[in-house]
This record gives structure tokens, C-alpha cells and sequence, in this order.
């Protein structure tokens, strides 16, 4: 597909999360530009070499017909804030994952997830919308991820669990029995 057929995307956040959702997402080339909104603006107008084109207020005046978001903060709270407010101006989510991620064929990923380099993913697993699973994540089967999670660097589920929406796991957490 060449670029003028790519949506841009458009990611909410700057931060050190932000920065980082957009090398990945550079990487994957599915994306004809990239850009961010954030609340640096208009004070911060391009971070590594992608433009921030509003903050979050300013949102709603953009005309972004050709845009996908997603949303690339930390906060489990403020993340499934801005996730009602994209939504609430129909404008359709991305998720941005990382190809060398091994992710199993029957795991449901839904819009708006973002899964990073290193993370494994097995059988019959639900990832709701707005959930990161950071760098080396292990998920095994059965398990559903809830809405607006974070699982950080290094996070292990073992088979069955369930993780709440806004549940926030530290790096290197396991979760077992």
C-alpha cells in the first residue's frame, strides 16, 4: 500500500510512552504520517522528527477524516479518559503492535491496544481496548485482559486469570497461584 492509501495516527501522549508507541509504530509502516497531541502544545510544535499538531482540548477542532488514534499514556485513568473522548468524536482507534510480538491466532485483540517488543501471548486470550502490555510481557492461556490495563515491563500472567479494567501490574509482577 503506498502512503497516500495509509491513514496518519495520531497519538495522544508525548511522554517517554508516547515517544516510544510512535518508534514502534514508524516501524511497522502502516501509518502514512505521524503525529502527536499533546498538552506541550503550542509550546512544543515536533518531538524526534513527528509534529504535535494540538493539545488535548483542541482535539475536537482538528479535521482528521484521515486519522486513526491511539491513546499512549501511562495513567490507566487518563488513558480510558481519552479513549471516551476520541470516541466520543468518532474517530477509530489503532493498535500498535510490535511484529516480532508472538501472539497466538485465537487471542482477541480489540482496538486501541498496544503490545511491545518481546511479549508472548497464548491461547484463547481477550485483550480489551486501551491495554498496553509492555516490553517482554508473558500471557498465557485463557486469560482476559481488562480495559484500560497496563501490564509493565516484564509482567507474567500464568493460564485462567483475569485482569481487572484500570488494573495497573509493576515491572516484573506475577500473577499465579
Amino acid at each position: 500500500m503506498n502512503n497516500k492509501n495509509k491513514p496518519n495516527l495520531l497519538i495522544l501522549g508525548a511522554g517517554g510512552f508516547g515517544k516510544s508507541v510512535a518508534e514502534l509504530a514508524k516501524s511497522l509502516n502502516l501509518w502514512s504520517e505521524i503525529c502527536f497531541v499533546d498538552d506541550s502544545w503550542p509550546n512544543t510544535l515536533e518531538i524526534n522528527n513527528h509534529k504535535v499538531i494540538s493539545d488535548i482540548l483542541g482535539l475536537g477542532k482538528l479535521n482528521l477524516d484521515a486519522h486513526q488514534a491511539i491513546v499512549a499514556v501511562g495513567n490507566n485513568e487518563l488513558r480510558q479518559k481519552w479513549y471516551s473522548l476520541l470516541h466520543s468524536l468518532d474517530i477509530p482507534f489503532a493498535s500498535v503492535i510490535d511484529s516480532s510480538a508472538i501472539i497466538s491466532p485465537s487471542t482477541k485483540i480489540a482496538d486501541g491496544v498496544i503490545i511491545k517488543a518481546g511479549c508472548i501471548v497464548g491461547a484463547s486470550v481477550k485483550i480489551h481496548s486501551g491495554a498496553i502490555l509492555n516490553l517482554g510481557t508473558l500471557v498465557d492461556h485463557d486469560v482476559e485482559i481488562g480495559s484500560c490495563a497496563h501490564l509493565s515491563i516484564g509482567v507474567k500472567v500464568a493460564g485462567g486469570k483475569k485482569i481487572a479494567p484500570l488494573t495497573f501490574l509493576k515491572a516484573g509482577t506475577l500473577v499465579a497461584d
